[in-house]
C-alpha cells in the first residue's frame, strides 16, 4: 500500500520520498511517506488499521506556499480509495536543519491483520 501511495503522489508530481530518503537542505517542496503504528481493532486480532504519515516539507523562504501544497496532497490522497484521513494534522513548525517550514498529515488504511 505504501508503494501505492507513492506511485500516485508521483504521478501528480508532488515530489514523494519514503522516510530517510531525501538528503540535504530543503531546496524545494517535498513530502515524506512514513508508515506509523498497526492498530488492532477492539475485539479483533484479524481487523485493524496502520497510521501513515505524510510529513510536508516547504523552503523557509515560501511560507505561503504550504498550504496549496498541503492542499494538493490533500486532493491527491483523496483519490485513494483505500486511505480515510484521521483528521490529525500538526501546525507548521520550522525544521533548522532541512532549512523549512514542515507539518504532518495522517491517514489511516483499513487493514486484515496478518500473522
Amino acid at each position: 500500500m505504501i508503494k501505492a501511495i507513492y506511485d500516485h503522489l508521483k504521478a501528480k508530481n508532488l515530489n514523494p520520498y519514503f522516510i530517510g530518503q531525501h538528503k540535504g537542505e530543503c531546496t524545494e517542496r517535498y513530502c515524506v511517506i512514513k508508515e506509523n503504528l498497526q492498530v488492532p481493532y477492539f475485539y479483533s486480532n484479524k481487523l485493524g488499521y496502520r497510521l501513515i504519515d505524510i510529513i510536508v516539507f516547504v523552503p523557509l523562504n515560501s511560507y505561503i506556499a504550504v498550504e496549496p501544497y498541503v492542499n494538493e496532497i490533500k486532493a491527491a490522497m483523496k483519490e485513494l480509495k483505500f486511505l480515510r484521513k484521521t483528521g490529525n494534522e500538526t501546525p507548521v513548525i520550522t525544521d533548522d536543519d532541512k532549512k523549512a517550514y514542515t507539518t504532518s498529515i495522517e491517514y489511516q488504511i483499513i487493514k486484515k491483520l496478518e500473522g
